[in-house]
């Protein structure tokens, strides 16, 4: 067993996860396993006990956070350090930090320029004995190219022969609260990408109503700092986080509960009959990893990108908000959530 490895996450929540069995795969491998991660995985990150050290970038302070990183980072000794995120201050690290074995990923964009630039890097990684795999980005696949990160994560087997087909991996966590539903539930989680729905201001109350007649399941839904006008409008009652104990959940058949923190709603995901959203990255990957029927909302023409990030299983379906021209009603979308209601 070799002494330590680093690694660099500097991104969302969701890529941590789709690439978080491989890490936590990789890490078997040596001693002590550190990671830099962002604010907005940093929470999660650090509940997961195989990590010895979570640095934390504050991606708020971008600029006075790249000199810190390089001061603290330069020239330190690891056995292996591996890029999975793209950035730039994980580039310039990789090159800064001494190891015996480096890695990265890096995500090629679209043009001839770009397709030129990438070639010329790679040659460069080549001279310093740095591997790496090359993934498309969005726009690349949206036009032409396809690709599955979590496949792509999984080259690593080359260096590491016990990651396995898995995409997930995330430790239980010792909860600060638990939140207790006797009745069976669906989850609903609310955000931005709701906007786009084509009668969402004006029908979404009457048409989540509708859903919760005709539904045998108890509806929570769920937002987080939601400051969109389509929620703001919603006349569903609205219970915050904080003061859930002096509500009677038994009672109320449909509400939203606003603000759950992070553990607690992976609790709360983990109990549910079924998840739904417009592609909400945490709440979507952690919905599988615990086996649950997960639903994704979508635009038929995000597709070929959402295929780049979800391993797809029996409980995971796409629903759609838009059809090519055509946009869905969500009393239509709520009635089509119904009928795989049903189906559990």
């Amino acid at each position: 067993m070799k002494n330590n490895i680093l690694f660099f996450s500097i991104d969302r929540l969701g890529d941590y996860l789709i690439r978080s069995n491989v890490i936590h795969n990789i890490s078997k491998h040596y001693k002590d396993s550190e990671i830099i991660c962002s604010n907005t995985n940093y929470k999660l990150i650090k509940k997961q006990s195989f990590f010895k050290n979570v640095y934390l970038f504050d991606n708020s302070k971008k600029n006075k956070e790249k000199i810190r990183f390089v001061l603290n980072f330069f020239f330190k000794r690891y056995d292996a350090v591996i890029s999975f995120d793209g950035k730039n201050i994980s580039n310039i690290l990789l090159f800064l930090i001494k190891a015996d074995f480096k890695f990265i990923f890096i995500y090629k964009k679209y043009g001839y320029i770009n397709n030129l630039k990438t070639k010329l890097y790679c040659s460069f990684l080549n001279i310093f004995n740095i591997k790496y795999e090359i993934l498309n980005n969005r726009k690349l696949i949206e036009i032409s190219s396809s690709d599955h990160y979590p496949t792509k994560y999984r080259t690593l087997k080359k260096y590491y022969n016990n990651i396995n087909d898995d995409t997930y991996y995330i430790e239980n966590f010792e909860l600060d609260y638990k939140v207790n539903i006797k009745d069976r539930f669906i989850i609903i989680h609310l955000d931005e990408k709701f906007n786009d729905i084509v009668d969402i201001n004006k029908n979404f109350t009457e048409s989540l109503n509708t859903l919760s007649l005709i539904c045998k399941k108890k509806i929570i839904l769920t937002s987080y700092k939601n400051n969109d006008d389509y929620y703001k409008n919603l006349k569903i009652k609205k219970i915050p986080f904080k003061k859930l104990d002096e509500i009677n959940l038994f009672k109320e058949k449909i509400f939203i509960l606003e603000n759950i923190p992070l553990i607690e709603f992976h609790y709360l995901i983990k109990k549910s009959d079924l998840n739904f959203s417009c592609h909400a990255g945490f709440f979507v990957h952690a919905s599988l990893y615990n086996k649950k029927k997960t639903i994704d909302l979508i635009n038929s023409t995000e597709e070929k990108w959402l295929n780049s990030w979800v391993t797809k299983d029996e409980n995971y379906k796409i629903m759609y908000k838009s059809n090519l021209n055509k946009k869905i009603r969500i009393l239509d979308i709520l009635i089509n959530l119904n009928d795989e209601i049903k189906k559990l």
